[in-house]
């Protein structure tokens, strides 16, 4: 991953918990500018700040870096819902989404 992906991440978290750049910055403790130099990618940005911007964006590592992370809430929610299913009922949807397509 590279900085326009982490930028991108970043706006695409923060946008999604409706945040202003101004606002993440200074819950964060910084400029107001700051997060805006960040996903304009005029600054590079440390590990243990990128942390801090998780943390307080309320989501998980595993969910910033998830491939598929504009879907990671619903994918993670498949995969409980079908960890609990007997391995019959596995079996049945397997088959039921082969036939979807």
């Amino acid at each position: 991953m590279n900085i326009d992906d982490l930028a991108f991440r970043i706006g695409y978290f923060r946008n999604s918990k409706n945040l202003s750049a101004r606002e993440l910055s200074l819950r964060l403790g910084k400029s107001p500018t700051y997060i805006n130099q960040i996903e304009s990618r005029n600054f590079n940005i440390s590990l243990p700040m990128l942390l801090d911007i998780i943390e307080v964006l309320e989501i998980s590592c595993a969910e910033f870096f998830a491939d598929n992370y504009t879907s990671y809430k619903q994918d993670k929610e498949i995969i409980e819902i079908l960890s609990k299913l007997s391995p019959d009922r596995k079996k049945t949807f397997i088959d039921l989404m082969k036939n979807t397509k």
